[in-house]
């Protein structure tokens, strides 16, 4: 018995399970030539986007990021949609701030 489970074993190697690719439909961004004279922010703040559209997706209604930057015209945001991190730069006009809730540690 113990030579089957051996020679089994010795036949079925274990390999790294392989996943398809997923695709990541990226948010629309404004053209560099439209935002204006950007500015860093000093801390990350968080915002909500109204009306964002992703790639083969359409238009999402209300969307969670948070500023980075911003100029007169664009805020350049960081979203963490479909469990990876994705920047683009938004018309300032469809963002507004949000309150986070307080931490219960």
């Amino acid at each position: 018995m113990a030579t089957s489970i051996i020679s089994f074993m010795a036949e079925h190697r274990w390999a790294a399970p392989q996943h398809q690719d997923v695709p990541v439909y990226a948010a629309a961004s404004l053209p560099l030539d439209q935002i204006g004279e950007p500015e860093q922010l000093d801390a990350r703040e968080p915002v909500w986007i109204d009306r964002l559209t992703f790639d083969q997706v359409g238009e999402l209604g209300r969307v969670k990021a948070f500023a980075v930057a911003r100029s007169d015209v664009a805020v350049y945001v960081e979203i963490s949609w479909q469990g990876r991190l994705q920047r683009a730069w938004v018309p300032r006009s469809s963002v507004t701030r949000r309150k986070l809730a307080p931490r219960r540690d």
